[in-house]
């Protein structure tokens, strides 16, 4: 399922205490977010959309972020 999941667009912004993002996925709905205060990358939605990806770890998702802004996406 984790192959199935691509990021198509990344938003960051300053927090007071360091660098956050969201990312737009190819699925409506679901997103990958880092809110920039120190904690893990999740995904994000509601959960009848999200339920196939709560498998994906931190580094999970930091990889597809990767290969987004690689090009390789």
């Amino acid at each position: 399922m984790k192959d199935d999941l691509i990021v198509t667009s990344v938003r960051y912004f300053e927090t007071r205490r360091g660098l956050g993002y969201e990312c737009n996925t190819n699925h409506k709905g679901i997103k990958i977010w880092n809110d920039g205060m120190g904690g893990i990358t999740f995904v994000e939605g509601t959960w009848s959309l999200i339920k196939h990806y709560q498998h994906l770890r931190d580094d999970d998702l930091e990889k597809l972020i990767d290969n987004y802004e690689s090009g390789m996406a």
